[in-house]
């Protein structure tokens, strides 16, 4: 027999179904000290992570850092420091490392553009007369100077891909605390190197492509009559529309080369994989690295800027030769491997960092990170950095 509703349990005087108790008051029915006192937890954010409370831990325990960064999400000083203390941590297998790679790309790139540069330097040199009667003595070898220019980058873009897909193993590392050495550092990452090669290549393909095709249309466009003013206001709308769109392929491919080494996917795989770890953190990613180019730009420029005054002394009247040219190109380049030795680790270790950072706010990927590290505090052999950055979303 159904109770009637006079014979039902009334809840205690005060109590509104639209005003929930206070924040670690008591539930309505609940003794002081039963479970249903205790207070809620704070409302997940971040794709279901709980942000611990103002100690630092959950509930007041203290934060796990067993490496160069802590085990949570991190902020923009977490991320700085600990691309800082990996170099630190391992200078050898960071520096030498970078300092061997950039040394092999700047070669590469001399070698293709020095000719070129100095078929241009002596057109540049021609009379005015000259070169208004045969224009061809310029413009070929200004086409092949920048042939040259964007073969060149797209070896340093190789380079650059490669470095930072073998420095991602060795933070990766580094996150526990472990340092590990030049051959070890290959070892990790000479079977990605294929994968690596084919991403620079296809970001370079889509970086220029996004310039190239643009400009290609509007040359069309040119030869078919249009105005002149009609002209330079497309060319600039399509400056401005492919700057933006460089920028934002650039920002939401630029954890793929990370996904390619840490997780041991292909180079499809990590590009689709890097625009969902990049969704819905696009403006923080861009600031982080756009920042991250910023700081690594200065610092590049003030190491190189020596080498390019040192090579610009002498007599300012005094004819210019080739010796001199090439004296100054390979200063240059002494400069631009100098450079790159220091910048290059931390630019890799930041981007690494940041992609470790998206996993922990999309997937709580520091959870699984935490409990790795307690096992292995506790002696426990733990999963292993490769079976552990493989690890997806622990959570349904």
């Amino acid at each position: 027999m159904t109770d009637g509703p006079g014979d039902r349990e009334q809840p205690p005087p005060g109590w509104s179904p639209t005003q929930p108790p206070a924040y670690g008051a008591p539930g309505p029915w609940a003794a002081p000290n039963d479970p249903g006192s205790y207070p809620p937890p704070p409302p997940p954010q971040h794709g279901g992570y709980y942000p611990p409370p103002p100690g630092g831990g959950y509930y007041g325990a203290p934060v796990l850092k067993p490496g160069v960064i802590p085990l949570r999400p991190l902020q923009i000083g977490d991320l700085y420091n600990g691309a800082v203390s990996f170099i630190r941590a391992n200078p050898k297998a960071t520096l030498g490392l970078s300092a061997l790679v950039v040394t092999v790309a700047e070669i590469v790139t001399l070698a293709i553009q020095l000719p070129l540069l100095g078929a241009f330097a002596d057109a540049a040199v021609l009379s005015e007369d000259t070169a208004r009667d045969n224009p061809e003595l310029i413009l070929g070898p200004a086409l092949s100077f920048l042939g040259g220019t964007l073969l060149g980058a797209v070896v340093t873009t190789i380079a650059l891909v490669v470095l930072t897909g073998m420095l991602t193993g060795i933070v990766g590392r580094a996150v526990f605390g472990e340092k590990i050495s030049i051959g070890a550092a290959w070892d990790m990452a000479k079977g990605r190197v294929l994968p690596l090669i084919g991403l620079a290549l296809l970001q370079s393909a889509i970086v220029f492509g996004v310039f190239l095709v643009p400009m290609g249309l509007l040359l069309l466009l040119t030869a078919a009559g249009l105005p002149f003013g009609a002209t330079v206001v497309l060319g600039l709308i399509l400056f401005v529309g492919g700057v933006c769109l460089a920028v934002f392929l650039y920002t939401k491919l630029s954890l793929a080369s990370s996904a390619i080494v840490l997780e041991g996917i292909g180079v499809g795989a990590a590009m689709s994989r890097s625009f969902r770890l990049v969704k819905g953190d696009f403006w923080r990613v861009f600031g982080i690295l756009l920042l991250t180019s910023v700081v690594a730009g200065l610092v590049a420029t003030a190491v190189s800027a020596p080498f390019s005054i040192f090579g610009s002394l002498g007599d300012p009247t005094a004819t210019f030769d080739d010796t001199r040219f090439y004296i100054t190109a390979v200063l240059g380049g002494i400069g631009a491997i100098i450079a790159g030795t220091i910048t290059n680790p931390f630019s890799a270790g930041v981007t690494t960092l940041l992609y470790a950072d998206r996993r922990m706010r999309a997937e709580a990927f520091d959870l699984v990170l935490q409990t790795e590290a307690v096992e292995r505090q506790q002696g426990a052999p733990g999963t292993g950095h490769e079976n552990l950055w493989r690890q997806r979303n622990p959570w349904p």
